[in-house]
């Protein structure tokens, strides 16, 4: 099969090149693939992929980086049960190891595996997996906000920075779904997008500036406790920490972790660290053992729960752009996101689209 691996040092750059299919192992599905979603995380996780001494491409160091995978199950594991050759399902890669989903063939845990309804494609399935749960795991894991299955509305504030992000995006329709309410996004040139959500009930633009004062205002004497930090760069700790302090305090949800080496959380704010690597159970720097397991439960039935949601039109997949020539067109969808050039729309490659296949 062919399959793309990725470098970022000193620059982005790829190697199409051919591998073995590859095996399931007992609790995993080989799907095969016919989109892939590009995430954010692909150019940071590349950076780390040369060869530590030549700092040049270096093919046991290089990495299939995608995560995002949509397509049709080919074999499953000796005790998966719940799929069968010629499935439609999406999957979440465990990320940093192989067979990932930019190659013609890839593995998923059946822990992250899950159903396509008919109404959703290829192409939109791919946005999902990982940004839909990492929104899923911030909320209710981390956050310990109701899950939509709670009945009624609930007089919870919460915010979401960056709604116009797949993460934040996810976010706020899972928090509507929920019944929290205000529900106050962050979103800058993305606002038409999240508008037509029609969850969010306030979106303050951060080009004016004052963004917590915007937020404050819009509280109008209501106190915020919970909110998730779907940018997590260019100071938006701050500018949330402000408003939880100014409430008494609260949890702040985030996907990086602060680069200010001087920055101090101030007393009565929490920081919930989400690591989406957690859905499939894995331990890491800012989760317990206990909490990971917790975490793979919560996914195994959540991802399911989505695809109940999808094909009841409960819940719409983040806007989709496939790139042009397949998976030799990943290094440009890359760079894009490397520069920030990429919003409100999630980057997906068709493999049918890779000249030569």
């Amino acid at each position: 099969m062919n399959e793309l691996v990725l470098h970022g040092i000193p620059s982005f750059a790829a190697q199409l090149r051919k591998a073995d299919i590859p095996k399931p192992g007992t609790d995993e599905v080989l799907i095969k693939v016919v989109a892939a979603g590009l995430n954010p995380k692909d150019w940071k996780a590349s950076q780390r992929s040369p060869c530590p001494f030549t700092r040049k491409l270096d093919e046991s160091n290089a990495l299939n980086a995608g995560d995002d995978i949509a397509g049709v199950v080919e074999a499953v594991g000796s005790t998966v049960f719940e799929y069968k050759k010629g499935d439609r399902v999406a999957a979440f890669h465990r990320m940093g190891e192989p067979h990932g989903a930019y190659a013609e063939y890839a593995i998923a845990p059946v822990l992250t595996t899950f159903h396509l309804p008919p109404n959703i494609s290829f192409e939109a399935g791919a946005g999902l997996p990982l940004s839909a749960m990492t929104a899923a795991l911030a909320l209710y894991q981390h956050l310990g906000l109701p899950l939509p299955t709670v009945p009624g509305k609930k007089d919870i504030p919460v915010l979401i920075y960056g709604g116009a992000s797949a993460v934040g995006a996810y976010a706020l329709q899972l928090a509507k779904l929920s019944g929290l309410g205000p529900i106050i996004t962050v979103a800058g040139s993305g606002i038409g997008f999240v508008e037509s959500l029609g969850a969010a009930t306030h979106i303050i633009d951060y080009r004016e500036g004052n963004v917590a004062q915007g937020i404050l205002k819009v509280l109008d004497g209501k106190k915020l406790h919970h909110s998730l930090d779907a940018v997590s760069s260019g100071g938006s700790h701050a500018v949330i920490t402000e408003v939880l302090v100014a409430s008494g305090g609260g949890k702040i949800s985030m996907l990086d972790p602060v680069q200010d080496k001087e920055w101090k959380w101030p007393e009565g704010v929490e920081l919930k660290f989400t690591y989406v690597a957690s859905a499939y159970s894995l331990k890491h720097a800012f989760i317990s053992e206990e909490g990971a397991i917790a975490d793979g439960e919560f996914a195994y039935f959540f991802y399911r729960y989505i695809t109940y949601l999808l094909a009841k039109g409960k819940f719409t997949p983040h806007p989709h752009q496939a790139i042009a020539n397949g998976l030799s067109g990943v290094i440009e969808g890359i760079n894009s996101l490397h520069e920030h050039k990429v919003s409100a729309k999630k980057l997906v490659v068709r493999i049918a689209d890779t000249p030569g296949i």
